[in-house]
């Protein structure tokens, strides 16, 4: 287990106690006597607390320094039903992102993806060496890096390098339900994460 797991599972673990205990970051600081911009840091796992700061957090959220650094234990079967996750909605599509983990040659991201009629946009770079699989589930969308796009129908899958900008067209009435899977190599999921 690396220096960088064990931030990952303070942070995951901070974000869901606080969560459970329905607390904003600016709540939590008030409460625990922690700068806000340090539990920021302990949250997003770009910085290794000290055991003080470890006490204050733990005792705010009433819980002990062990559930805090707890090592997450992975189940057998990760289940996410439709519509659970974490909600990306924005003016453009509908959309939640089913699981992001830490890999050892980086991170997957898995989004579920719907975007409404009639839209048209482009997305920036997402860094070096990041790529996009898209797999199109219903409707009708264009995809990929500008210059290169392609049109996919229901059932065609799309892979090609996000380190570019690149486009989301939608074609006809109705949205345009996609899976997206993008991969993050190591050096860009330790900045993401950090």
């Amino acid at each position: 287990m690396t220096t960088v797991d064990r931030a990952r599972a303070v942070a995951n673990n901070l974000q869901r106690f606080r969560e459970v205990e329905g607390l904003s970051l600016s709540q939590l600081a008030e409460r625990s006597g922690v700068a806000k911009a340090t539990l920021y840091k302990v949250e997003r796992g770009r910085t290794n607390p000290t055991l003080d700061t470890l006490a204050a957090i733990a005792e705010s959220l009433s819980i002990t320094i062990e559930q805090l650094i707890a090592l997450p234990t992975e189940p057998l079967v990760e289940l996410v039903r439709a519509g659970e996750g974490q909600d990306v909605t924005d003016d453009e599509s509908r959309g939640f992102i089913v699981t992001s983990r830490l890999l050892p040659a980086g991170i997957i991201e898995i989004h579920d993806q719907s975007f409404y009629p009639g839209i048209s946009k482009t997305s920036v770079s997402h860094g070096q060496g990041t790529r996009e699989h898209v797999m199109l589930r219903s409707g009708s969308i264009v995809v990929g890096p500008v210059g290169e796009e392609v049109k996919l129908e229901p059932g065609d899958y799309a892979s090609y390098p996000v380190d570019r900008p690149h486009v989301w067209r939608t074609i006809g009435d109705e949205p345009a339900r996609v899976w997206i899977v993008h991969t993050f190599p190591r050096l860009l999921a330790g900045a993401l994460s950090g």
